[in-house]
């Protein structure tokens, strides 16, 4: 079984690239916040990439930092840590964005019809084969009407099957 560490940089890895992974796993691994100038120099890296790394994890909720003011010269010092806590609203926020995406996807199909090509099985929009009169602009085959209600079942059906999960968590108290 997965830990939840391991899920938390997998998922951060897939939202944000596998360039925040050294940073994330570090702070894991440490169990104390620490400076971007430490977490720099355990890393062997330039602080800046440190930080370009440390605020994407923080706009998605991967990292939180406290920030105090250093006493001689005034400035501030931030002290990171992994918000392993945020974990599920995490995933029921990326939850969320693919159900955008899916609804969307499934406004389209619904509010268009399409031609496809039976040699090279690209499919048009109307208006792209009206453009092309009826025929394939890659190969010149003639186009044939494409039926999308699979697509669009399809479609349906992963809606509404994330629609239950975002509810069923959410109604659990997890977010």
């Amino acid at each position: 079984m997965v830990s939840s560490e391991e899920l938390f940089v997998s998922l951060a890895e897939s939202l944000l690239g596998e360039d925040v992974v050294s940073v994330l796993k570090l702070l894991l691994d440490e169990g104390v916040e620490m400076t971007d100038d430490e977490i720099a120099n355990k890393l062997n890296m330039k602080v800046n990439d440190v930080r370009k790394r440390l605020y994407s994890l923080s706009e998605q909720g991967f990292v939180v930092s406290r920030r105090t003011r250093e006493k001689e010269k005034g400035w501030y010092i931030y002290f990171w840590k992994p918000n392993l806590d945020h974990i599920n609203e995490i995933l029921i926020e990326r939850k969320r964005q693919i159900l955008n995406k899916l609804q969307s996807r499934l406004e389209y199909e619904s509010s268009n019809t399409f031609y496809i090509c039976s040699r090279d099985m690209n499919r048009y929009s109307f208006e792209e084969a009206f453009e092309n009169e009826f025929k394939c602009p890659r190969c010149g085959t003639p186009l044939e009407y494409y039926d999308s209600e699979k697509v669009k079942q399809f479609l349906s059906e992963k809606i509404k099957t994330i629609q239950n999960e975002i509810e069923k968590e959410t109604k659990n108290g997890t977010v």
